[in-house]
């Protein structure tokens, strides 16, 4: 706990440097890559190169199958990355489409994940970091968020991003797989004076928490949709088709009270939730057991805010805004949580946008 605390310390006051060679990362070529991808994702596509858009793959039946943010790197040429663990099977989703339904479409897909090294520099002092590299420029004027840029970095060939999963200022480098490890040296060198510090994977899941940042597989189970998770925004209105739109239409999947994101906060604030925690409410039944409303997706004692946070799925969560909810645990212990929104730092996103 005491190392998870220092390392989301050297993020959110300094700089962290972290290896996201793992995450997922997919070519779509062609001159039909536009249409094809289009198709396949919920939101719009950038229209001019130079541009990222996260966006949702859903699959027939209008829920989420993955979380992708797509950079177009020319005309006819998109990279798609995913979750560490997702890019065989978003690969495998693509090319189950390419061959067996639109076949005719010019486009080759290929999983050029282990083509890259991947190094993410995060924080307020991340920009002074890749300064002191030289090349690529990286002043907000040049490169903004959710845009790229490519060129070198301390000599290397280097593709730079501007996305966030921290909420801090984050530049995402991708240089050729074998000279990984020697840039990976050379922000460590340039960040010291800095007080740059490697961090994790935990750091993570507990700083995009802070900033209600959805992971799948934790907020997602094969029944939300975009717009159960408040991020409708992601989902197109100006498309004529795309896979799920019709299915996301249905009334089961429009209701109201349908299970939404919220965010959590013990009355507690040291008391941190179990993950998995059912929220109940009204008199228990003959049996013992009270109405189910929903469950804790992910919790966490947050450094930076110096309490426990948590996001949950709540039927009619959005409409629940200061109700306190009660989740039986072990040992017969009842906690009680306020639902709050899931932002629960920087709601503006000023941090990212330095």
């Amino acid at each position: 706990h005491a190392a998870v605390a220092a390392e989301c310390r050297a993020v959110r006051e300094r700089a962290g440097i972290m290896d996201l060679s793992a995450f997922g990362k997919i070519d779509v070529s062609g001159p039909d890559a536009m249409a094809f991808l289009d198709r396949m994702v919920a939101n719009r596509l950038p229209r001019g190169n130079g541009g990222i858009v996260l966006t949702h793959m859903l699959n027939e039946l209008g829920t989420i199958e993955a979380e992708v943010t797509v950079a177009r790197l020319s005309e006819d040429t998109f990279l798609c990355h995913t979750t560490s663990g997702g890019s065989d099977r978003v690969h495998a989703w693509m090319e189950e489409w390419l061959q067996t339904e639109w076949w005719d479409l010019k486009v080759y897909t290929a999983n050029v994940t282990e083509q890259y090294a991947q190094i993410a520099v995060v924080g307020p002092k991340a920009r002074m970091v890749l300064e002191s590299l030289e090349g690529i420029d990286v002043s907000r004027e040049t490169l903004p968020f959710m845009g790229f840029a490519e060129g070198r970095l301390a000599g290397i060939p280097a593709r730079v991003h501007r996305i966030s999963f921290s909420g801090e200022l984050s530049f995402e480098i991708a240089v050729p797989a074998g000279r990984g490890m020697e840039f990976w040296n050379a922000c460590l060198e340039a960040g010291a004076e800095h007080g740059i510090q490697p961090y994790g994977t935990e750091a993570l899941h507990v700083m995009r928490a802070e900033k209600g940042f959805i992971m799948i597989g934790d907020e997602t189970d094969g029944t939300v949709t975009p717009h159960d998770l408040n991020m409708s925004w992601a989902v197109s209105k100006k498309k004529d088709d795309f896979i799920g739109k019709r299915a996301m239409e249905r009334d089961f999947l429009t209701a109201p009270d349908r299970k939404q994101l919220v965010g959590l906060e013990t009355l507690d604030p040291q008391e941190v939730l179990p993950d998995g925690a059912h929220a109940v409410e009204g008199a228990p039944r003959p049996d013992g057991i009270a109405s189910m409303i929903g469950h804790v997706t992910s919790t966490y004692y947050s450094p930076t805010l110096e309490r426990s946070i948590a996001m949950a799925l709540i039927k009619g969560g959005s409409d629940r805004m200061g109700q306190v909810l009660r989740f039986p645990v072990e040992g017969g212990k009842v906690i009680e949580a306020r639902v709050v929104d899931p932002v629960f730092l920087d709601p503006e996103g000023e941090r990212q946008n330095v």
